[in-house]
């Protein structure tokens, strides 16, 4: 005959397991689990001040989008409320990177050396430079794509050579089917809302009949040359089939190339846009001849 002291042992064995079975299925409830060893750590993405990714970082660069007579500043660290430890002018070239290029806000910025003196730069001014040109020259195509982007084209009137005039081309290759306007005719191009015929479309082998303005916003000035990705002095930067003619209509010619390598990343540089001003020397000047438009043909 089984005793109290069994009963209460008894008891109090059922009473635990009734317990521990409640405080299982109450943890099941509540969601909480043993690690999963499978589940992959998320890669941590760079933080505003840090080195930026995927930027390259080209041999030496050339000022761009700096108005003629004021400077890109170069600042002491990588943000405009740091201290400006040196001016670089309008024109400034050659200028040598010697760091990371940093993103802080919306703006990257490169570590450089000018003039012995090293400080950050808006990357956003400066454009991958190939070739040199003296200062005169650079500084002249500046002021010939500063007229062309406000499309006053009364202000290149004086910087025409007056027998060779100004010659268009819609394309790299130069043709006799190009346009030349002569320095006491381009007023009356410019005024005009009557089509002219400036050659034929690539591809379709369509006469391109437009107006002058029509013209300066579909074959001169339809992106902000001011602020190339590549500058050009007297080299080729631009890709594509065409052939490039300009030393043998311009033997004297020199050239400046404003290029983007590519506009919109899915069609993969295809839609590159390059503008290029020919000049010419003449009695100790120089003297624009040739603006010439730039991009992908058949």
């Amino acid at each position: 005959m089984p005793t109290r002291t069994n009963k209460n042992l008894s008891k109090a064995v059922l009473i635990f397991a009734f317990l521990l079975l409640t405080g299982l299925a109450l943890s099941g409830c509540s969601g909480i689990t043993e690690p999963d060893p499978t589940i992959i750590p998320i890669e941590i993405q760079p933080t505003e001040t840090s080195p930026a990714a995927k930027v390259e970082i080209f041999e030496r660069y050339s000022v761009v989008g700096i108005a003629r007579g004021s400077s890109l500043s170069v600042y002491k660290d990588p943000s405009a409320d740091s201290p400006i430890v040196e001016q670089i002018p309008s024109f400034g070239t050659d200028i040598k990177p010697t760091g990371e290029v940093h993103l802080e806000g919306n703006s990257s910025w490169l570590l450089i050396d000018h003039k012995q003196t090293a400080g950050w730069v808006d990357l956003e001014f400066l454009a991958e430079q190939h070739g040199a040109l003296p200062i005169d020259l650079i500084i002249l195509g500046q002021q010939v794509l500063e007229s062309l982007k406000t499309a006053q084209y009364s202000q290149l009137i004086p910087l025409i050579h007056p027998e060779s005039c100004l010659r268009f081309s819609p394309y790299q290759y130069l043709n006799t089917d190009n346009r030349i306007i002569c320095p006491s005719d381009l007023d009356i191009y410019t005024s005009s809302s009557e089509p002219f015929a400036w050659g034929q479309y690539d591809g379709t082998g369509k006469p391109i009949d437009l107006t002058f303005s029509e013209y300066h916003q579909e074959f001169v000035y339809d992106q902000d040359y001011q602020k190339p990705s590549v500058v050009g002095f007297n080299v080729e930067v631009s890709s594509g089939n065409s052939i490039n003619n300009i030393q043998e209509i311009y033997p004297d010619g020199i050239m400046i190339e404003y290029h983007f390598p590519g506009i919109d990343p899915q069609y993969g540089g295809m839609d590159w846009r390059s503008l290029r001003l020919v000049f010419i020397p003449d009695n100790d000047q120089w003297y624009l001849v040739a603006i010439i438009h730039g991009e992908w043909t058949i």
